[in-house]
Order: C-alpha cells, then sequence, then structure tokens
C-alpha cells in the first residue's frame, strides 16, 4: 500500500471516529446500579451457593465490595456476608442483597424436600400487558432438582392486587381495572418468580417524552410507546430529529445515562432516518412499563446522542 493510500485510509478513520466523539469530553453521572444473580437457585439440605452481587455507583466504578447479604428465612436458607447460601431445611426464602443509597436485590432460594420433588416453578406466557376487560392464557413449568420437567402439576395462581388482575385456576388471566399486579404460581407449597403484567385501558395506553441531546450532540422531537392490541411499537414523532452518526441504534433502556448493554437496555433496530416520523415494532414479552427511557445511541463508540424519558 502506497503513502498516498495509507493517509487516505488514516483520515477516514479519524473522520469516524469524530462522528461520535467530540474533542471536548463531559463526564456522565450514572444511576449507581446494584445487580444480583442468578435470580433463583434450588439446593439439596446441606448444599451451597456462592451468589454474585455487582454494585456500581454514580462514578462508574465497581464497590461490589460494599454489598451486604441477608436471609429472609434463615432457618430455611442462610446467606453469608460474602453471599454465600447455605441450605438448613425445605422452603423457600430470599436471599436479600443491599447496598449503599438503599439499592436492593434478592435472590429466590428453595431447598428442595428430595431430589424428585419441585425445586422451580416457571411462569410461561406470551406477554406481560393484556387491556381492561381481556384474557391471557398463563402456564407454569414445574422441575425437579435435576431440573427435569415434572408431568401434570397442580398449579395454584395468585394475583398481588385482585382489583387490577384475576387469574382462574385454569390460569386464565383477566384485567379488572388499570394498573399492575404480579403473578405467582406455585406446585406442593413451591413458588414461582412473581411475574408482573401491566394493564392498560380498553383502548390501549402509551407513553411519551421529549429528546434532549447529550455531550454535545443534538436530538429532537417526541418519543411515544404505544400499546397495540397484545404489543407494543415505539413512535418517533414528526419533529424528530438527530445528529448525524455511524450506525445509530433505537434502544428503550433502564437508565437515564451511561453505556448500554444487554443488562440494562434493549435494542428494537438501527436508527431509519435522522429526521421525521418513523416506527419500530418492540418485541414480544416487553412491557410498557418495562423501560423507562428511549435512547439514540451510537454504537460503534458506545456514545448516547439523546434520550427521551418516557412519562407515567
Amino acid at each position: 500500500m502506497n503513502h498516498r493510500n495509507k493517509f487516505l485510509l488514516s483520515l477516514l478513520a479519524v473522520l469516524a471516529l469524530g462522528a461520535c466523539v467530540k474533542t471536548e469530553i463531559i463526564p456522565e453521572i450514572l444511576e449507581p446500579t446494584l445487580r444480583v444473580e442468578p435470580a433463583a437457585i434450588s439446593l439439596s439440605i446441606g448444599q451451597t451457593r456462592q451468589l454474585t452481587g455487582t454494585y456500581v455507583n454514580e462514578l462508574g466504578e465497581n464497590q461490589s465490595a460494599l454489598v451486604e447479604w441477608h436471609s429472609s428465612a434463615p432457618a430455611v436458607a442462610s446467606v453469608g456476608a460474602a453471599g454465600l447460601v447455605t441450605a438448613v431445611a425445605a422452603g423457600q426464602a430470599w436471599a436479600v442483597a443491599t447496598a449503599p443509597g438503599g439499592l436492593a436485590d434478592s435472590v429466590l432460594v428453595t431447598v428442595a424436600v428430595n431430589d424428585n420433588s419441585v425445586a422451580k416453578v416457571v411462569i410461561t406466557t406470551a406477554q406481560t400487558s393484556l387491556g381492561v376487560g381481556a384474557n391471557l392464557q398463563l402456564s407454569a413449568k414445574a422441575y425437579n432438582a435435576a431440573n427435569q420437567e415434572l408431568p401434570s402439576p397442580n398449579v395454584n395462581w395468585t394475583s398481588a392486587n385482585l382489583a387490577v388482575l384475576t387469574v382462574s385456576a385454569s390460569g386464565i388471566a383477566t384485567g379488572k381495572s388499570e394498573g399492575t399486579s404480579a403473578v405467582t404460581a406455585s406446585v406442593n407449597g413451591v413458588k414461582s418468580l412473581p411475574v408482573t403484567f401491566q394493564v392498560t385501558p380498553a383502548g390501549g395506553a402509551s407513553r411519551s417524552g421529549t429528546f434532549s441531546g447529550n455531550m454535545g450532540y443534538s436530538v429532537k422531537g417526541t418519543a411515544t410507546l404505544q400499546q397495540t392490541g397484545t404489543g407494543l411499537r415505539l413512535l418517533l414523532g414528526s419533529d424528530f430529529q438527530s445528529s448525524n452518526g455511524p450506525q445509530l441504534g433505537v434502544y428503550l433502556a433502564k437508565t437515564a445515562s451511561g453505556s448500554l448493554n444487554s443488562q440494562n437496555s434493549l435494542k428494537l433496530a438501527n436508527l431509519l432516518s435522522n429526521s421525521g416520523a418513523q416506527e419500530y415494532t418492540v418485541p414480544a414479552g416487553v412491557g410498557l412499563t418495562d423501560f423507562n427511557y428511549v435512547v439514540i445511541y451510537c454504537i460503534p463508540f458506545n456514545v448516547r446522542f439523546g434520550t427521551a424519558q418516557l412519562g407515567n
């Protein structure tokens, strides 16, 4: 390769980088986060399992050493200061992690009676939202300690808010009024992780917000997350405008700032246009309140161009 071609390649690389990275970087103030893994575990009496709690402060620093643990039922499962769970007796308990600023998260611990008894119950559903008056068939599967599915479980259903959502003995959820309710399935006394369902007005519901730019980039206009029957769609208004950049993506996010990843966001698609009205389909199973922000994101350089906070 001659010197001229090398120069041109270098110039193109600098121009591409400059499209997403400014010469003056303004540090972001992040939202502190606490994440525990896994969400649920099953143990036999006497077994142990190490849990992980990751705490990142507002400066983006990993300070997981500050995470503290305790058990909601020590007689069933004890939890050491470092997150080591020990199964004591048959039953269920929550291993609760806390971090500075009032952050908390938890892991559902099930101690099985024996190897063939129910050790885990999982709710299966095609979606987590429905309209007032609408029905949705739910189902649940039960597994033993070897993660083998148990045949024909007798499932008991519980809704935390019967004024919002009811669930019949056969697992049919019915929307009663606008709001949210957590649903739990239990088999032989072993409960599933709760699943939160959003009940929307009969005519559908929506959440909207207005974009603001980030770090000197310009993003303007409205974003609306709209219920459409059994699904969701994201609408960018005719007033939408965004700065140019290589491979801009449209994301739903749980955080107001910082880099996006599979834990805190969902990519819908690459940005269709830098201006004007456009529509994006939201994958099935995503609820109207699962994400609070819409983000225009420069994927190659992990930079937010703009963020819109969705109202209630």
